[in-house]
């Protein structure tokens, strides 16, 4: 409603199933490409025992053009390619659920809503990066901070929409990551390399493996700092420059000035956030509502530089 029809400029397609008989179960797998671009689609696999089994699954990276494969054909690839992802026969497993569903993203997030006493969480509120699942992992990581804003928000009687969207701030950590999802897309009549998308993401993951658990761990988590990618970014450019030229034309020169905006403010938020630290004691006397804003600020720079880590 409060969108009116906008199109989302991406969407994340995932298909999966929950089945017994997997000759091995006691492992998972957080992101697995074994096939070149096939489709337009560079397919990403997941994988990790559950209750009833193993859980798999198949998942891509697009934009909403309507030419784009449908989930009924994204599963038929699923089934298609599980047996050589898992190394198993089709008739050996026993299916208990079979999954689908598609999770737009918005460059234009979070969403700021046009009424009073009205907060958006979750999938609604837009907060989550394009390249993750959904929303409910991003509500999860932000509990705290939402659950403290909106007691504060009650307590202060600030229920207007000016003072409910500094409680879902931008975040440049999540703006960045908009470079990331457009890295791992093919545009419907884009001419990319079969594996450039696999050789880009081998050396990044490579180097960030080289840098230490420090560096890697966090975006494992969609958690982005300044400091691991910037390490990051400086590493692959320096040992594997061949895999990051080919990035420019493939994203294009406008995301390509809009990523580097994001980048400028999350290094600018990396600095605000120990810098508002210090002036918190300071200011505890301030009234209801200019410390309603403080706090607001103060958690926006945290969680947009990924210091909540």
């Amino acid at each position: 409603q409060v969108r009116q029809g906008q199109k989302p400029e991406g969407v994340c397609l995932v298909v999966g199933s929950c089945a017994q008989g997997y000759p091995k179960n006691d492992m998972g797998d957080l992101i697995v490409s074994f096939t070149p671009i096939q489709n337009q689609c560079q397919y990403f696999w997941e994988a990790f025992p559950a209750r009833d089994g193993r859980t798999t699954y198949l998942f891509t990276y697009l934009d909403a053009n309507p030419e784009r494969p449908s989930l009924e054909f994204l599963c038929d690839e699923y089934f298609r390619l599980l047996p050589e992802y898992q190394g198993v026969d089709l008739s050996q497993l026993d299916f208990k659920r079979v999954l689908f569903g598609f999770f737009p993203s918005y460059q234009k997030s979070p969403l700021r809503m046009p009424w009073n006493r009205i907060l958006p969480i979750g999938d609604s509120s837009g907060g989550q990066s394009p390249v993750s699942f959904g929303g409910f992992g991003s509500m999860v990581r932000h509990l705290k901070r939402l659950s403290n804003g909106i007691h504060e928000a009650l307590d202060y009687d600030l229920l207007d929409r000016n003072a409910l969207a500094q409680l879902q701030p931008y975040q440049p950590n999540i703006g960045v990551t908009w470079m990331f999802q457009r890295t791992m897309s093919v545009g419907i009549k884009q001419q990319l390399a079969p594996n450039q998308i696999n050789q880009l993401l081998t050396g990044v993951f490579q180097a960030m493996a080289n840098l230490g658990d420090d560096v890697l761990k966090p975006f494992l988590q969609d958690v982005v700092k300044f400091s691991g990618l910037s390490k990051t970014l400086f590493v692959t450019s320096l040992t594997k420059p061949g895999l990051v030229v080919p990035v420019i034309p493939q994203v294009g020169l406008t995301m390509l000035l809009d990523w580097m905006v994001h980048y400028s403010n999350l290094a600018l938020y990396s600095s605000l956030y120990p810098a508002g630290k210090l002036l918190s004691g300071m200011l505890t006397t301030l009234p209801p509502k200019p410390r309603y804003y403080y706090h607001r600020w103060l958690e926006a720079w945290r969680y947009g530089s990924g210091g909540d880590y």
